[in-house]
């Protein structure tokens, strides 16, 4: 599916670009996986400045929603993960 994200959800994801630390504080289903996603997608394989990530999550987000989220979106193709 193609991503087309809304003003919010890209100011976020730039926030990340932009900030070592950084939080992001949406309600539930605003995409903040999507968002969290696209910048390490940007981090890893556009910028090439980390190589791994380890994300510490709930159980049936980390199991279930990424794995889906990363399947879903059509620019996240590249990136890989492991349970």
């Amino acid at each position: 599916m193609k991503y087309n994200p809304h003003k919010y959800q890209t100011y976020a994801t730039n926030f990340i670009l932009e900030h070592p630390i950084a939080a992001v504080f949406l309600e539930m289903g605003l995409g903040k996986s999507v968002i969290t996603l696209t910048a390490i997608f940007d981090l890893c394989l556009d910028r090439f400045e980390i190589g791994k990530v380890l994300v510490i999550a709930p159980l049936r987000v980390a199991r279930d929603t990424w794995p889906a989220e990363i399947n879903k979106w059509e620019h996240l193709k590249g990136l890989e993960f492991s349970r």
